[in-house]
């Protein structure tokens, strides 16, 4: 038995060892008593001067009774052999852990030592015997007795790790026996009284803020015992009083100041990439939604102090502060510092939840004021010009909406629309079915010419560029698919039923109208649920209530109504659990044709127009030929019915107006969206990206004030155009841009290659992502939320030129990898090469709103349909069609 000497063989052995074939209980029973017994007999008469060997000599004999122990419990579990657990009452019996406690104590500099060899035996007898121990005096003494000890020590870094673990599995232990949680209570004594203390919880305060391994465990078991206080009210007031909040939101408040100051070039929204490779953005990130999971299970009392502390000592003294910041200076500039403070408010948004930290963070974005100025006013401010200040401001508009909580629309935007003032009436008539279809194909008409050219040619250019060595997109056609998705993507038998070319991730989503229609369906319907449940519909404006005057008539608006228990504007900090929010966030792709049958039976091919809808990647299947004629069958079944169409007068000036600044009329939200609409031509692609992904998911709501913006008829007043007015004159001026050139066919063909790239590398990108990573996180975490869901070409554009491959924010921006290096690929396939001129902007720009006119068509034919349909908004669709 000399290998019983041998600790690391011991362990390799403990993992190595079989019960059904090593286990023989009377002899693993006798070989544990021989060891304690040798083992009691060097604590007894241990000597100072031979203390080393002592001590070497006890951890070799712990090292089998361990073993032992663990090979009966697994012995136990297995069911091979009938055992009563002799090892363990033997162990139990002797009191074996006190007297090696008190031992432990008088070893002087080897104390750590041994205390490190009675953490790795109170975890074993923990995780093999919880229900059995947990309540044993002789397990329970010695316990508290070293927890106590642990408890004002600084702890050394090996032992730290630890404790933890033990820590960790002792509260997995208290989650399945929680009638055991006030064994663990332990009386602290102060200089004025005595108050009981949750050890575990006062232990584990210590590494909550740790990185790596560590501090995740910690965070997992402080979590449980939050989740256990919900209901064992002692453990609630114990967690109360003690310094559990303030350590968790001191802790968030020192992990801010650490991030960096600024962030990279193009850098707008901070990704999954820049949180897992920035070490200090991991940290704070980690933080927040630890915070943001205690609020979701821990008592109410817990909750409402961590919030008031989240509030009072990070919102409104660090994070309001640095929103707001200026350098020392003649111009007092401060935009870099502002834009990475705003993208970390973003980060926080999409890390918190409705019933965590969701409500406190918008109670101080839409409440807090400085200098008589709310802060959401001054975010708005900031959407204005194309500097990265104004895109991480739309980054941030956009996961407000994103929320689907009717408070934050409120403030956004329907607080302006319901007075009606932007209307030329006060009486409009809603929107029907048919004004929708006649916007569909409305926008489908403002094509630039320019795009004309089929799609198909341009895939023969693709052709022709890779047959002469020049492969400009790396597209993998030999993988097989099942009506038009991917192999192995699990679908539901009604979306194979449809058969539609959506969904594979090797395919773009370009120039694939049905894909948009499906598209528009799912976030038409998913807006609808989220919304259900709101207090309005907000489908009319408020009439003005007449109030007559002494000597004048006039009428006088009547106020928007407000909810008094459901309301976003309120003082006190209780009125966190107010908010009537409705998170949507983990989304995934659903698709399903929005086509009814007599479009169906309509379908006819159209040649003439000398327009070609198809995708721009085909793999040859019948489907994908009735696919390419989705729109234009669309547009046939319009063609038999006699429409007067309005002539709407283009709007020579958007920034102009009237006497009112249309910022007062439909708030500043809209406002400044269809200012930057109307400044397509001057701005970046990445800008034009993010507010056409921005406008397209408020054309989707379902409330009629907002998606009636869409309709071509002018029903607003001159100083407000609509967005079909912009974008008619949007077309003229692209028409009358790339109608001299050249080369337009060669430009077109290299714009979609272009934006195609992009795309691919954004979805590919993502997919290696979840893939390479072991430990991914699961769909419904917040901070990934819509981060993998396959969405319009402008939504999917805004996203691709986010993201980066850099180690922390403050690094320069860089291009995603890809099969070809940046040396080799075409110098079209690269943004700088659009920026050159203002012919090769124009085409881009070209391309880009023949996309967006595709989506906005979707949108309003989805509308069209949700208004004529029977049963569309039933949540049983989106269970249906969801993947």
């Amino acid at each position: 038995m000399s290998w019983l000497r041998t600790p690391v063989f011991t362990r390799q052995l403990s993992r190595s060892l079989d019960p059904r074939h090593d286990y023989e209980p009377q002899a693993c029973y006798s070989s544990f008593c021989k060891h304690w017994q040798q083992a009691h007999e060097i604590i007894l008469k241990s000597q100072p001067r031979q203390l080393h060997d002592d001590v070497l000599a006890v951890a070799n004999h712990l090292e089998q009774l361990s073993t032992l122990l663990e090979l009966e419990a697994r012995a136990r579990e297995t069911n091979t052999v009938a055992t009563s657990g002799a090892c363990l009452e033997h162990l139990l019996s002797e009191n074996l852990l006190d007297k090696l406690y008190e031992w432990g104590n008088s070893t002087g500099m080897y104390k750590n030592a041994v205390r490190s060899e009675q953490l790795k035996l109170f975890g074993n007898l923990i995780i093999h015997y919880s229900s059995q121990v947990l309540a044993a005096e002789p397990f329970l003494r010695p316990l508290l007795k070293l927890f106590s000890g642990l408890r004002n020590e600084l702890i050394p870094l090996d032992q730290e790790t630890q404790l933890v673990m033990v820590l960790n599995h002792l509260c997995v232990a208290l989650m399945q026996n929680i009638e055991f949680v006030d064994l663990f209570f332990l009386t602290n004594h102060t200089q004025t009284e005595a108050k009981p203390e949750f050890i575990i919880a006062r232990l584990l305060l210590k590494f909550v803020h740790r990185e790596g391994p560590k501090g995740s465990a910690a965070r997992d078991a402080l979590l449980l015992c939050a989740n256990m206080s919900a209901r064992c009210p002692q453990l609630a007031r114990c967690m109360l009083e003690g310094d559990t909040c303030p350590v968790l939101a001191t802790g968030l408040s020192g992990l801010y100041s650490l991030l960096p100051r600024t962030l990279g070039d193009n850098v707008y929204r901070l990704t999954a990439d820049d949180v897992n490779q920035g070490h200090k953005l991991t940290l704070f990130t980690d933080s927040v939604e630890f915070c943001n999971a205690v609020a979701q299970v821990a008592h109410p009392s817990i909750k409402k102090q961590l919030l008031d502390l989240l509030y009072q000592g990070f919102l409104v003294p660090v994070m309001g502060p640095a929103l707001l910041q200026t350098k020392p200076g003649p111009l007092q500039s401060g935009a870099p510092e502002q834009a990475a403070a705003m993208a970390y408010l973003e980060l926080v948004l999409r890390c918190s939840t409705q019933r965590g930290l969701l409500r406190a963070v918008l109670h101080f974005l839409f409440t807090y004021e400085y200098d008589g100025v709310k802060l959401i006013d001054v975010m708005l401010r900031r959407l204005d010009g194309n500097t990265q200040l104004a895109l991480v401001s739309l980054s941030l508009m956009e996961t407000l909406i994103d929320l689907n909580c009717e408070d934050v629309m409120i403030e956004l935007v329907y607080k302006y629309l319901l007075k009606g003032h932007h209307l030329l009436t006060h009486r409009p008539t809603p929107p029907d079915p048919d004004s929708y279809r006649d916007a569909a194909m409305s926008f489908l008409s403002l094509s630039p010419q320019c795009c004309f050219r089929p799609l198909s040619r341009t895939r023969a250019w693709v052709d022709e560029l890779a047959m002469s060595g020049r492969r400009v997109l790396d597209l993998r056609r030999d993988e097989e698919r099942v009506n038009g998705v991917q192999d192995g993507i699990a679908m539901n038998s009604l979306v194979q039923e449809i058969k539609f070319n959506y969904g594979n991730p090797n395919d773009t989503l370009f120039g694939n109208y049905h894909a948009y229609l499906c598209d528009a369906r799912f976030e038409i319907v998913s807006r609808a649920l989220a919304c259900a449940h709101w207090s309005s519909k907000y489908d009319t404006i408020i009439l003005p209530k007449p109030e007559p005057n002494n000597n004048t008539k006039e009428t006088r608006d009547e106020p928007i109504p407000t909810k008094e228990q459901d309301s976003l504007i309120s003082n006190c900090t209780s009125g966190y659990d107010t908010l009537k929010t409705s998170d949507t966030s983990e989304k995934e792709p659903h698709s399903l044709t929005s086509l009814n049958e007599a479009d169906e039976q309509e379908q006819q091919d159209v040649n003439g127009d000398g327009k070609d809808r198809d995708s721009l990647i085909s793999t040859g299947s019948d489907s994908d030929k009735n696919e390419e004629f989705v729109e234009d069958s669309f547009r046939m079944c319009f063609l038999k019915v006699d429409r007067d169409y309005e002539e709407v007068p283009v709007i020579k000036n958007w920034v102009a107006g009237g006497r009112v600044s249309p910022a007062s009329l439909i708030g500043p939200l809209l406002s400044s969206l269809l200012k930057k609409a109307a400044a397509l031509l001057e701005s970046d692609v990445l800008s034009n990206c993010l507010v056409t992904g921005l406008l397209g998911k408020l054309c989707a709501a379902p409330c009629a004030l907002l998606p009636g913006l869409l309709l071509p008829q002018p029903h607003t007043q001159p100083n407000v155009p609509s967005l079909y007015q912009i974008l008619s004159k949007l077309r003229d001026e692209l028409d009358e841009l790339t109608s001299g050139l050249d080369n337009t066919a060669e430009l077109v063909d290299k714009a979609r290659v272009f934006l195609v790239q992009r795309e691919l590398l954004l979805v590919r990108r993502t997919n290696n992502e979840g893939s390479n990573n072991s430990s991914s996180p699961r769909a419904d975490e917040p901070l990934h939320r819509g981060e993998t869901k396959r969405r319009s070409l402008s939504t999917s554009l805004s996203n691709m030129f986010g993201r980066r491959l850099s180690a922390s924010p403050s690094q320069p921006h860089s291009i995603p990898h890809s099969t070809n290096s940046p040396a080799k690929r075409p110098v079209f396939t690269q943004e700088a090469y659009w920026n050159q001129s203002i012919a090769l902007r124009s085409i881009l720009n070209a391309v880009l709103l023949d996309e967006w006119l595709k989506e906005l068509a979707a949108l309003c034919e989805e509308h069209a349909l949700r208004l004529s349909a029977v049963n569309y908004e039933d949540d049983t669709y989106i269970r249906t069609v969801g993947l």
